[in-house]
């Protein structure tokens, strides 16, 4: 059975070419691109095209479905492990429902590596630790409609999407401080922290596009 062929891709270098490093050194494993520092802030899909990646692992601080390297990535051919220190129950579900197909809570290579070679062979993995939180989370009662504007909806979209303030503000003919205002209203409704939160919220709850 032939190695399974893994890219690494990390906007920090010290901790992207650490795990690289540890990945390479596993039976199983054959690391044929890392995109870490500031080559992993420019990866494109076509880049994971033509190294005929099997698994590309993206390693990040902390779960953020709106990043756009993560989104890059998932637009590629290859099957997508997020590796992250902080990394909760709604953080898991908005990201698996973007494509990611694999979960290791630490950027220990243990857990990596057999996160990498599970997703492979069975198309999806996530450790167990993860997994009962994940369902007491998703077994919880819907939260009621928070009553957004439409503007706040539309905002909330190409949040989802990826998109900065200052593309948003183009697309809307506003300022950048018009859409900071609005995605402040926009947290107190949903009760979340940030715009990866409430990104979360938008995707677990089918707010947007609704």
């Amino acid at each position: 059975m032939r190695d399974i062929r893994t890219a690494v891709v990390c906007t920090d270098s010290e901790s992207g070419d650490d795990l690289a490093d540890d990945l390479a050194e596993r039976s199983g494993l054959r690391v044929v691109l890392r995109l870490t520092g500031r080559s992993g802030t420019s990866v494109r899909p076509a880049d994971l095209r033509r190294a005929k990646c099997d698994v590309a692992v993206v390693l990040m601080a902390e779960s953020d479905v709106t990043d756009p390297v993560l989104r890059l990535v998932i637009g590629a051919n290859a099957k997508v492990v997020l590796v992250a220190e902080r990394m909760g129950d709604d953080q898991v579900y908005a990201a698996a429902r973007i494509g990611v197909r694999g979960f290791a809570s630490s950027d220990d290579v243990n857990e990596v590596a057999l996160a990498v070679v599970e997703t492979h062979r069975d198309g999806s993995w996530l450790p167990p630790r993860l997994g009962g939180g994940l369902v007491r989370f998703l077994s919880r009662s819907p939260t009621p409609d928070p009553m957004l504007t439409p503007i706040e909806r539309d905002i909330l979209e190409q949040v989802c999407d990826g998109a900065l303030n200052s593309e948003i503000a183009r697309t809307l003919c506003c300022t950048s401080d018009n859409i900071k205002w609005h995605l402040k209203n926009t947290y107190r409704k949903l009760q979340v922290r940030n715009r990866a939160e409430a990104a979360a919220y938008a995707v677990r709850t089918g707010i947007v596009g609704a």
